[in-house]
């Protein structure tokens, strides 16, 4: 009796039988398998129901408040903030007042520059550490879930809605400066990711709860606050529906279109609405 033809080459003979669909294969179908020999498709399917274990995997990446180690772009963000601080003579006032937001001068003198370097002044010591240790709490699980780019991203972004709501709402005597807004953003993100993931966030909507009471009880900006919070919701449901399309171009043109979009809706508020007419509406 001859041997039946292989199951996916029919021009050529079997030399087996898959040991776990028993179809026949030829030479160049034939896997070795842990018993006998199988056939390239109940090898793939095997494949995808076995559970990878990855013996060197940093447990420290969980992507949850608390349980994620410090990652690369915290800890540059908190060093870049940490240098700043020390090059502006640990809060001098004088470096405060040139490069902190102060609304007439932003527009009259067309310093828009200072809606960035804002994000980098911190007025003390207890006003930076603060903001760093917010940061190395949240921002590990923020970046672990959004990966580098985007987390630096959303920082950056939501950090500017916060400069450009504390340009638009506060007294125009009054001088904006620290991380707060970009951190309001990495905790409003962290929010929205948690969420979708079924992950704890208990602790971090308390933590936003907190500091936005002490923003509106005390001498605080907490406009800057808002608007980094706002931002920073906005663009994690933006980020987080990209990540979740298959192609991989719709993923990235996705990213850089919400964030240049979002990028233009401050530019519009900036342009389209001097402070001094929004400021009167909450005096």
């Amino acid at each position: 009796m001859s041997a039946p033809p292989c199951a996916n080459h029919a021009d050529r003979m079997a030399s087996a039988a898959c040991a776990h669909c028993d179809r026949p294969i030829c030479t160049e179908c034939m896997r070795h398998a842990p018993v006998g020999w199988q056939c390239p498709d109940c090898i793939a399917a095997g494949a995808k129901k076995t559970k990878v274990i990855r013996p060197f995997a940093n447990p420290g990446r969980t992507g949850i408040v608390g349980s994620t180690n410090p990652t690369p772009v915290v800890i540059g963000l908190i060093a870049a903030n940490v240098v700043v601080f020390v090059a502006s003579g640990f809060g001098k006032s004088s470096v405060i007042n040139r490069f902190g937001v102060l609304s007439h001068h932003v527009r009259q003198s067309d310093q828009y520059y200072r809606l960035f370097t804002a994000m980098f002044l911190h007025l003390s010591v207890l006003h930076i550490a603060s903001n760093m240790f917010t940061l190395l709490i949240v921002g590990p699980a923020v970046e672990v879930m959004l990966g580098k780019t985007r987390f630096l991203a959303l920082y950056l972004i939501a950090g500017l809605g916060g400069s450009v709501a504390s340009y638009l709402f506060s007294p125009a005597n009054s001088v904006g400066a620290g991380a707060s807004g970009a951190i309001f953003g990495v905790m409003g993100a962290y929010v929205v990711l948690a969420h979708r993931r079924r992950q704890p966030l208990g602790v971090v909507v308390v933590l936003i709860a907190f500091n936005l009471v002490i923003g509106f009880t005390g001498g605080i900006d907490w406009r800057d606050h808002l608007g980094g919070l706002v931002v920073g919701l906005l663009l994690a449901l933006l980020y987080e529906y990209a990540g979740e399309l298959r192609q991989p171009a719709g993923r990235i043109l996705l990213t850089v279109g919400s964030s240049l979009v979002v990028l233009a809706a401050l530019g519009i508020l900036l342009v389209a609405f001097p402070p001094e007419n929004v400021t009167l509406l909450f005096s």
